[in-house]
Order: C-alpha cells, then sequence, then structure tokens
C-alpha cells in the first residue's frame, strides 16, 4: 500500500502520496525544441520541481485541467538533484471534498507566516488609532485597512523575494512600521522635520501602505501565486497610488499632505533603477525606503543563512547579496559525537 505523508519529509528515492499546491506552471522548450511543461510543487517547508513531456499521458491534462494555486493529491517519487527536489509524477488529482478526511490541510501544503494574522492587524490598527492624529489621514488609512481586512490577513509580502508565503504582507508591513517608528524616535533630534507632526505621521500612514497595491498586482484567484494582468503590465507601485488616490476621493479627502503621501508610495523602491518611477525627496519618503530595505535585506540573509545544503562556514557568492557570507564555525567533530 502507498503510504502518504507529508512532501516535505519525503526521503531522495521515496514513493509516496502527498498533498501540494501547484505553484508554477510555464510551457518552454529543450536546447533541441522538444516542448514540456516546466511545474512547481510544494507544502509549507519545501518546493520540488517536476517536467511534463509532450506527448505523454499527463501532457493533456496538465495543459488543461492543472491551475497554479490549486491543491493536488500526488502520487510520485522523490528524488534529490544538484538543482533540488523533483518529483516524477505517477497519478495526481485536485483535492475534493473528501480532502480532509484523508489528511488534507492547506495551511499544511503553503508557506504560512509564524505570527497570527489577525493578531498583527490588530496591532497595527493600534497604531493607526495611536500615532495618527489628522483625522482624514486616520480615516483614509482604516479605511483601505478595514475595507480589505480578510484579503490583507492572507496575502504574502511577495511572490518569491521575501515574506512569499500567507500572511507575510501583514508581517512585512508591522516590521517596516516599527522600523519607521524607531527611526523617528532615535533622529528626531537631528531636525526640525523629524518632530514634526505632519512628516511623523505621513511616514508611518507610508509604512502601512507602502506595498499597498499588491492587493491588486497578485491574483487572488490563483491563491497569489501569480500577478494579475494590472499587476504584470502596472505594478504595485503605480496601483498602490491609484487606490490611495482613488480611496481619498470617494471619502473626499483631499490636502496638501496626499500628494506626499502619493510621493511615498511611488518612491519607496528606492528610484528607477529599483522599480521606482521617482526616488524619495522628502524626510517621510526617505525613511519608508530605508526601513523597508532593512526588513526585505534581513529577511533574505536570515533565508540564506538558513538555506538547506553543505556548504560550510561560508554561503557561496550566488545568495541573494551576491557575496561571501560567513554562516559560522561548522562543529567540530567532538561537538557532533558528543
Amino acid at each position: 500500500m502507498i503510504q502518504t505523508m507529508p512532501l516535505s519529509e519525503l526521503q531522495h528515492g521515496q514513493h509516496a502520496d502527498f498533498f501540494a499546491q501547484l505553484f508554477k506552471k510555464e510551457r518552454a522548450l529543450t536546447r533541441q525544441g522538444r516542448p514540456y511543461y516546466s511545474l512547481e510543487f510544494r507544502d509549507a517547508r519545501r518546493n520540488v520541481a517536476a517536467v511534463i513531456w509532450e506527448g505523454t499521458p499527463h501532457e493533456l491534462p496538465c495543459r488543461d485541467q492543472w491551475t497554479v494555486g490549486r491543491f493536488y493529491k500526488i502520487r510520485g517519487r522523490f528524488s534529490e538533484t544538484t538543482l533540488g527536489g523533483k518529483i516524477e509524477i505517477s497519478m495526481l488529482r485536485e483535492v475534493g471534498d473528501d480532502g480532509h478526511e484523508a489528511g488534507f490541510d492547506p495551511l499544511l501544503c503553503q508557506p504560512v507566516s509564524a505570527d497570527d494574522p489577525q493578531e498583527l492587524f490588530d496591532e497595527l490598527l493600534n497604531v493607526i488609532d495611536q500615532e495618527i492624529t489628522i483625522p482624514d489621514l486616520h480615516q483614509l488609512v482604516t479605511t483601505i485597512y478595514q475595507t480589505h481586512r480578510e484579503r490583507l490577513a492572507g496575502m504574502p509580502g511577495a511572490m518569491r523575494h521575501h515574506h512569499a508565503y500567507a500572511g507575510g504582507f501583514l508581517e512585512h508591513v508591522y516590521s517596516v512600521t516599527r522600523n519607521v517608528l524607531y527611526l523617528l524616535n532615535t533622529y528626531r533630534g537631528l531636525h526640525a522635520s523629524l518632530r514634526d507632526t505632519l512628516t511623523r505621521e505621513l511616514a508611518i500612514a507610508g509604512a502601512l501602505l507602502h506595498d499597498i497595491g499588491k492587493l491588486w498586482e497578485l491574483d487572488e484567484e490563483v491563491a497569489n501565486t501569480a500577478y494579475t494582468i494590472p499587476g504584470e503590465l502596472i505594478g504595485h507601485i503605480l496601483l498602490g497610488r491609484d487606490l490611495v488616490r482613488d480611496t481619498a476621493r470617494e471619502l473626499e479627502v483631499d490636502g496638501p499632505w496626499l500628494l506626499r503621501l502619493e510621493h511615498l508610495v511611488v518612491s519607496h523602491q528606492g528610484g528607477p533603477d529599483h522599480g521606482s518611477p521617482k526616488s524619495p525627496m522628502t524626510w517621510e519618503a526617505n525613511l519608508v525606503y530605508w526601513a523597508d530595505q532593512l526588513d526585505g535585506n534581513m529577511f533574505r540573509l536570515a533565508s540564506a543563512m538558513e538555506q538547506e545544503g553543505d556548504h560550510g562556514s561560508f554561503l557561496p557568492r550566488s545568495n541573494p547579496f551576491g557575496r561571501r557570507v560567513f554562516r559560522g564555525e561548522l562543529p567540530t567533530e567532538s561537538e557532533t559525537s558528543a
């Protein structure tokens, strides 16, 4: 009898049933011009690749029925390769209503935040209530968050680069907001603008809204595993500016600070070389840019340090920073045998 077990626990050469989410499906060609589908499946702790060749029994179901973002029960053989885990699929079917009886849990088939998204959401609402005293600005930020509460709680921070798991959006925004508050409180004595109410409250609002365009950039229909058409054609930066502007119009909110808030959203990635149409030009825009960069880099460094593989004391240059990174001394033989 074939054993059912988590994808992340499969060993090299093991043949088993497991539940997984289809994370990627792309049609490609070999160098010789042979067509195939390149697939990626995942559970909460492992991503694996699979290949479906043209002319094989799985080709048409893969082309017509297998949908990115949906969950499947798969029977296959797992193998470790130099490029990572790979699955040779023998059977695959979409998880049905009987899935839970067989042990299916969608939270075990996709990466999820270690924090409770609802608690993070409530923490962010508390920040809005405590830190944003300008009535129209408070109403604008609160309305956007409350209107999209359910969606925001389940969103990743990104598809791949950082916080790419359910709940990751709020985890990232919470960290960026805390970073902004730290910078404001630490450096407020350096310049009068850092003590100005408008600068402070715009920086906090910007931390909360800088990535809000991902509501429309990531495709909810496929569990945020692909971009929407507006996401591909426009991107989350301008979509976020549009959402802020449209909400302000609906609320009949206006003021000289609204343009500064829009600037903050469109400049938060630092400039044209990094995807922003404008570079940060205000105190609050620079604060959010630095806070955002810090959180993203801390996440990427931690992920690189924890990645699997025998790399010795140093990470190879293929890590996200493109330079050697010291992981720490390897344990001695006596320590490992103790």
